[in-house]
């Protein structure tokens, strides 16, 4: 593998976890019969994936654009307040970058939301390339394009890629590109189905180079 590509959203930081504590009531209010399986399906879309889901699984009258500024709202309270790096991230990605390894983030949120993390947490040079919803005309994950994109930029072959999930949508995404992909159990998403990830891991703490790829190699 010459490169590694993370997923943004409950890998590089603890947003999924954080979204579900704080929009619980709010898409309770919009589609009372909202359960916690609507909650793992929603994992992994993008904003606007999202809003569609929302109206067709529902069946209602919800305005994009104020749905959409409404999450804008909670993505600055959530991404500039609430998140915490992945316990052994930033260790990684330095070792990956000593090595020569490239790194880079693959995300289906808007690019704005992306920036707020990359920002908070100095990411930028630990970083090859940075692809978001934007980047592709919106086409997001399970579609390929967001990671087709990234190898694209950081000029490796997806074959010799790895992405890093958690969601089942992100997997798709990624195996769809070429890629291999490694699940990631971050303690919230325990209703997801990784079953098509070529490995899981459930920490960053203590990972190396190394390691991934005698995970890989099993």
């Amino acid at each position: 593998m010459k490169a590694v590509v993370f997923d943004m959203d409950g890998v590089i930081v603890d947003s999924e976890a954080q979204w579900k504590i704080m929009e619980a009531k709010y898409f309770r209010t919009l589609a009372p019969a909202w359960t916690a399986e609507h909650d793992e399906r929603a994992v992994g879309l993008g904003v606007e994936d999202l809003h569609r889901f929302l109206v067709s699984e529902f069946e209602i009258d919800l305005d994009k654009q104020e749905f959409l500024e409404h999450c804008d709202v909670t993505a600055r309270k959530v991404y500039r307040e609430r998140v915490d790096c992945a316990e052994g991230f930033l260790d990684l990605a330095r070792e990956l970058k000593h090595k020569g390894i490239k790194t880079a983030i693959a995300s289906s949120s808007p690019e704005r939301w992306v920036r707020m993390v990359v920002e908070r947490f100095s990411l930028t040079p630990l970083l090859d390339a940075v692809v978001c919803a934007d980047d592709v005309g919106g086409k997001t994950k399970p579609a390929p394009d967001i990671y087709l994109e990234v190898a694209s930029r950081i000029e490796v072959p997806t074959s010799e890629c790895l992405a890093i999930e958690d969601s089942s949508i992100g997997l798709l995404a990624a195996k769809r590109a070429g890629l291999k992909a490694a699940a990631y159990r971050n303690g919230s998403n325990d209703g997801q189905d990784l079953s098509i990830a070529d490995f899981e891991l459930v920490s960053f703490s203590g990972l190396s180079y190394e390691k991934l790829i005698s995970r890989l190699r099993r």
